[in-house]
C-alpha cells in the first residue's frame, strides 16, 4: 500500500495479538506497581510475571491461537510447566545468591530478555515434538 512492501510471512491477525499481549504486560506490571506501592513484595514476583506472560503469551497466545482448543497444544502446554518452573526458580536463586547485583534492572533486564528467547526456542521445539505431523506418512513396500 503507498508503494511500502511489507514482509513477505506478514500476519496482521498475529501481530494484533502481538499488540494485545503488550497492552495486558504494561497493564499488568501498573496493577503490581499499585500492589506494590500499598504493600510492598519481592521483586521475583515482578520478574517472574514478566517472564510468564511473555513466554506463554508470545508462544501459545500469539504464535499458536487457532490451536488453543486442540488437545495436543494443551499437553505441550503442560510439558513446559516444570522447564519454566525451573528457570523462575533459577532466577529467584540467583536474585538470593546475589542481593547487591541482581535486583539491579541493568542486570536483571537483560537476563529476563535472554531467558524469555532461550525459553521461546525450547517451547517451540516441545511444542514441535507434541504437534500431530503436516501430512499423510510415506508408507514403507516392504513392510505391507
Amino acid at each position: 500500500m503507498f508503494g511500502y512492501r511489507i514482509e513477505e510471512n506478514f500476519d496482521l491477525a498475529k501481530e494484533q495479538r502481538r499488540d494485545r499481549l503488550w497492552w495486558v504486560i504494561v497493564c499488568g506490571f501498573c496493577l503490581l506497581f499499585v500492589i506494590y506501592i500499598i504493600h510492598p513484595f519481592s521483586s521475583a514476583i515482578f520478574q517472574g510475571y514478566f517472564l510468564t506472560s511473555m513466554c506463554y503469551g508470545d508462544s501459545f497466545y500469539v504464535q499458536r491461537r487457532e490451536f488453543l482448543g486442540k488437545l495436543w497444544l494443551w499437553k505441550a502446554i503442560l510439558a513446559t510447566m516444570p522447564l519454566h518452573l525451573l528457570l523462575l526458580i533459577g532466577i529467584v536463586w540467583l536474585d538470593w545468591a546475589f542481593p547487591n547485583v541482581f535486583p539491579k534492572i541493568i542486570v536483571c533486564g537483560p537476563i529476563l530478555f535472554v531467558t524469555f528467547g532461550v525459553e521461546a526456542v525450547l517451547f517451540d521445539s516441545i511444542v514441535d515434538r507434541f504437534s500431530p505431523s503436516e501430512g499423510p506418512q510415506p508408507v514403507d513396500a516392504s513392510l505391507v
